[in-house]
């Protein structure tokens, strides 16, 4: 599984990886993982390689919707998951076809 980590807090991306890091070791699950701190930077590499793509939405530049616009008309299957600290946006995910909302601080059982 190719995983994509964008979020422009590097210790919320962070955590992120170590739990993608815990989950890939209980469920023994093989995954590439990618982080991206900038949003245009993620945009400018992204040709579809990615099976799920964790998105922050309050990002400089760019925001996450803008960012999931711009996925959805290149990818339309590629799983996005919103995460968050501004829980208001969670019903403009479905506008994308996001798969699922978390709110930061995000824990590992809600992760999981």
């Amino acid at each position: 599984m190719r995983v994509a980590v964008v979020d422009d807090s590097p210790q919320d991306a962070q955590t992120l990886v170590e739990y993608l890091e815990q989950f890939q070791k209980e469920y023994h699950v093989d995954m590439q993982k990618s982080v991206y701190n900038a949003s245009f930077d993620f945009l400018e590499e992204y040709h579809g390689q990615y099976d799920v793509i964790f998105l922050d939405i309050e990002m400089p530049g760019s925001d996450g919707m803008e960012v999931a616009r711009e996925i959805r008309s290149k990818d339309e299957a590629v799983g996005i998951i919103f995460v968050t600290s501004m829980a208001q946006y969670a019903i403009q995910g479905y506008e994308v076809n996001a798969i699922d909302f978390m709110v930061k601080p995000v824990g590992y059982y809600n992760f999981s």
